[in-house]
């Protein structure tokens, strides 16, 4: 990029403005005629006016474009994106920017897309929420992007049909802290009921870990000597992504085994596992309830010719219960079968064990009770 900036004496009261334009000897054609298409025709004049005082060389046809805006107001780039570059990258970049805590409130994407090594396009989106979906002040300090601002943006699934899908699915996308983007992605799929993605991706953050480098991404432009500023810029902030990928892979070069895909039959299929887990427990809790020992039957309970079976992190260290059972003429089994008299749960108790004691209980007319801890410790106390 060629950037033009000049501060004034302050006895001058002109204002100049800032104008980053592109080498206008750049390859990338599609990038320079964007550029004229979309600077302000009075901003380009002075670009061009400064760029030709200090000899830069236009390529011909670039200057017929730059003249062509200048006289008529108008110019319309011949090639369109992302078919320029026949919709093939090394990686896309990406970065989004939240209006409040909840995932699906994106209020700004910041694109940056890698060829040959190369930065050949960079773009930034604002994002109109859903209308539940609103502006906390503490996200706007952070980024600075207002309701105002995205009031006449499109909504995620329009931004989506007319310009994301046609290369989120063909590119390896890149996040730092996928936890945050691609859970921002989760969540406007599934909002807007979007099923067309299939996307490849990596997260620099776990990247950086692999390699033995800090994870955030300020110590790692720090580290790599990226220019990074203007953070929460979700465009700068996909930028440094991009760069921070860039130096990654180099120190690990097997980078290519982290690639995941995020697609709607695998977050489909999360759901129904999650779903089912849900119903698991919750009808493991009942199995529970229902075969656990009564007051009046641990006071009874004798050790002595039983077989007990543990499970789970249980209060008592595992061999002196083991020890305890077997002292007082018991016996230790090491999975549920009709053998089996007591099963005694700690915490993160195998889930599929309360399913076989329901089993063997209602299917094979077997009498198996259920221990918690306390129960068992009452019952050491009651042996001691």
């Amino acid at each position: 990029m060629f950037n033009w900036f000049k501060k004034n004496d302050k006895s001058d009261k002109k204002i100049e403005v800032s104008v980053e334009g592109v080498n206008p000897q750049t390859n990338n054609e599609f990038l320079f005629y964007d550029f004229v298409q979309f600077e302000p025709k009075f901003l380009l004049k002075e670009w061009y006016l400064k760029a030709k005082s200090l000899d830069l060389v236009f390529k011909p046809q670039y200057e017929n474009a730059i003249l062509l805006k200048i006289k008529t107001g108008e110019f319309q780039n011949p090639y369109s994106f992302p078919e320029y570059f026949s919709n093939k990258f090394d990686f896309i970049a990406i970065d989004f920017e939240t209006a409040n805590q909840n995932r699906v409130s994106a209020c700004a994407i910041g694109l940056v897309f890698v060829k040959n090594d190369i930065v050949v396009y960079k773009t930034f989106h604002h994002i109109n929420p859903p209308e539940n979906e609103y502006f906390s002040s503490k996200n706007i300090q952070i980024h600075g992007i207002t309701k105002e601002d995205v009031d006449y943006a499109f909504t995620f699934d329009t931004l989506w049909e007319m310009e994301l899908s046609k290369y989120f699915n063909d590119n390896l996308i890149i996040f730092h802290n996928a936890s945050m983007d691609l859970s921002v992605l989760k969540n406007l799929f599934n909002y807007y009921k979007i099923t067309n993605y299939k996307i490849n991706y990596l997260d620099t953050m776990q990247l950086a870990s692999k390699a033995g480098y800090p994870k955030k991404i300020t110590e790692l432009t720090e580290k790599f000597d990226i220019d990074y500023i203007d953070k929460h810029n979700p465009e700068e902030d996909a930028r440094a992504c991009a760069f921070v990928f860039g130096e990654l892979i180099e120190l690990y070069p097997q980078y290519e085994n982290l690639i995941k895909t995020l697609s709607y039959k695998e977050v489909e299929k999360e759901k129904i596992i999650e779903k089912e887990s849900i119903e698991l427990k919750n009808q493991n809790l009942e199995f529970i309830q229902t075969y656990s020992l009564k007051n009046e039957e641990l006071e009874s309970l004798s050790v002595e010719g039983k077989a007990f079976l543990f499970t789970g992190d249980i209060m008592t260290e595992r061999n002196k219960a083991k020890d305890f059972i077997e002292q007082n003429g018991g016996f230790v089994k090491s999975g549920i079968s009709s053998k089996v008299d007591y099963v005694v749960i700690g915490v993160n108790y195998g889930w599929s064990k309360i399913q076989k004691i329901h089993d063997l209980n209602k299917n094979k007319s077997c009498n198996i009770k259920i221990l918690t801890n306390s129960h068992f410790d009452y019952l050491k106390s009651k042996y001691s």
